[in-house]
Parts: C-alpha cells; sequence; structure tokens
C-alpha cells in the first residue's frame, strides 16, 4: 500500500452478474460497472480486453448506452465515459433513499472519538457496496466512494455482511469465489471463515486485521431494518500500528462502532416511523 498516495479499490467484479438470465443485459451492465473514480474512461478494445468480450460486441453495446446517454464519446480520443443518464439515476436514488446522507451525518457526529475512516455497506451478490463513506483525518487514507465496492471474506464490513446470510448463500460464496488471497493475512481457508461467521453471529461485530491491505485494520457492526434484519453494516478503519502501539483499543472500537450502528438503526425507524405518519 501507498501511504501517501492513498489505496485505490480493485476493478469491478464481474462475477457479481453470473446467473442472470439475458446475456446482451448482462454484458451492458458489465459494461457500465467496468467505470470507476479510479478508471473512468474506456476504448473499445480496452474494455473487450478487461471483460473478455470480443470488440465488436462492445461496440455494438457500447454504442447502444451511448445513443440511450448512458455513455458520452470524447470526440477526440473516442474514448468513453459515463453520461448523463447515470448522474440522473444517482441523484434520484440520493433523493428517494435518505439513508446515506443519514449515515454521513452519524458519522460526523462521532469524529471526535475517532478520526480515521467511517463506512456503511451493503452486500450485492458477492460484492460490498459502499453506501456512505466519510474519509478521517488519520495519515492512511482508504480511497473508496460511494458506490464502490470492496471484498467480502478480507473487510470486516464485509465479514458482518456475510455472517448473517443463510448458510447456503455462504456456502455457494466460498465454492465460487475461492476466498482469494488479498494479503498474507487473509483468510483462504473456509473452515477458518466458518469459525469466524460463527462468532460474528455470536458477538455481533467483526475485525479485520490487514486482510485486505496489510496496513489497515477495521472493525464492523451489523445494521439492522425496521424488520430486524441485518441488511447493512458500518465499518471503523484504522491504521493497524495503532493497535500494536496501544494508541487505538480493539474493545473501544467495537463499542463505538456497535454504538454507530445503533444509531444509525434508531434514524432509519424513525424516518420510516415519520414516513408512515405523512
Amino acid at each position: 500500500m501507498n501511504s501517501q498516495n492513498g489505496i485505490e479499490t480493485k476493478p469491478a467484479n464481474t462475477d457479481a452478474f453470473d446467473g442472470l438470465p439475458n446475456q446482451n443485459l448482462i454484458k451492458a451492465l458489465q459494461i457500465l460497472d467496468t467505470f470507476s473514480g479510479k478508471r473512468p474512461e474506456w476504448g473499445i478494445r480496452e474494455l473487450g480486453r478487461e471483460l473478455g468480450i470480443n470488440p465488436s460486441t462492445v461496440y455494438r453495446l457500447v454504442t447502444t448506452l451511448y445513443q440511450a446517454g448512458y455513455l458520452e464519446r470524447n470526440p477526440d480520443t473516442l474514448v468513453y465515459s459515463l453520461g448523463p443518464k447515470v448522474m440522473k439515476l444517482a441523484g434520484l436514488y440520493t433523493h428517494i433513499n435518505p439513508l446515506p446522507a443519514l449515515a454521513h451525518k452519524v458519522f460526523e457526529s462521532y469524529t471526535h472519538r475517532f478520526k480515521y475512516n467511517y463506512y456503511l455497506g451493503s452486500l450485492v451478490h458477492f460484492e460490498v457496496v459502499y453506501l456512505a463513506v466519510l474519509d478521517g483525518q488519520g495519515p492512511i487514507k482508504v480511497v473508496v466512494e460511494p458506490g464502490g465496492t470492496t471484498g467480502i471474506h478480507t473487510t470486516a464490513l464485509g465479514k458482518v455482511l456475510l455472517a448473517f446470510r443463510p448458510d447456503d448463500f455462504i456456502h455457494r460464496f466460498i465454492e465460487e469465489s475461492k476466498l482469494p488471497r488479498s494479503t498474507p493475512q487473509s483468510i483462504t481457508d473456509p473452515a477458518r471463515l466458518w469459525e469466524q461467521i460463527y462468532a460474528i453471529r455470536a458477538q455481533h461485530y467483526a475485525i479485520n486485521d490487514g486482510e485486505q491491505f496489510d496496513e489497515v485494520g477495521s472493525v464492523g457492526a451489523p445494521v439492522h431494518d425496521t424488520k430486524g434484519r441485518v441488511s447493512m453494516a458500518v465499518s471503523l478503519a484504522y491504521p493497524r500500528y495503532l493497535i500494536y502501539g496501544k494508541s487505538l483499543h480493539l474493545d473501544e472500537l467495537i463499542s463505538l462502532a456497535n454504538k454507530v450502528a445503533g444509531e444509525i438503526e434508531m434514524r432509519i425507524g424513525s424516518t420510516h416511523f415519520q414516513g408512515d405518519e405523512g
């Protein structure tokens, strides 16, 4: 990890679309999912190589997305970027779903107690999708944005969300993902992951000790919706050396993560209540 320039999230996981019935739609979604803050522009041949799709097929799909307004084309370089229709959908999502802004306010209210990074995420197929992010003022930055994705078994956020899914979902995740290694600390043994899953279900928190990035640790806690289901989770990320240097204490971070999650739950309930009354 480069602690000065930050950490970039990995490319979109095209496995998220496995099993969907319409192949052309799958490929179009994969194309849109490939754009990121790290890679905001793509050429036709680059997309084809990235996704393993024939360039002529990519050209047809990209042209359709461009004509529909979901992609824009630079007339000089002929590369493509996300178009205004995507912004419209993102703006609509933000308007109809107050949760990201709500969570961000909760995060801000705790920055006097924890000055590093806060995340809220949910599980979409076999990826964690960030819903809200607050970057801290500490020396290490993890560069992510709302809508970005990260791994499941290598993050505290992901492990919490995975633990509260049904066992058959977890079995499929392990079988299909093969538990890839990101760092020497990553869990690659299914038996060890199951041990952590059972512990997370009992204790209602998860710990990531350098399993996604060597220098970064995190603690995660579940967020329950109004029906008591764990549909989201929060995590607090920090430089690992602060734990080993005793500047931060895991028991205090776990307590704080659960407190932040509990406040988000309370505000979700309040928001739903007010909506029902209105």
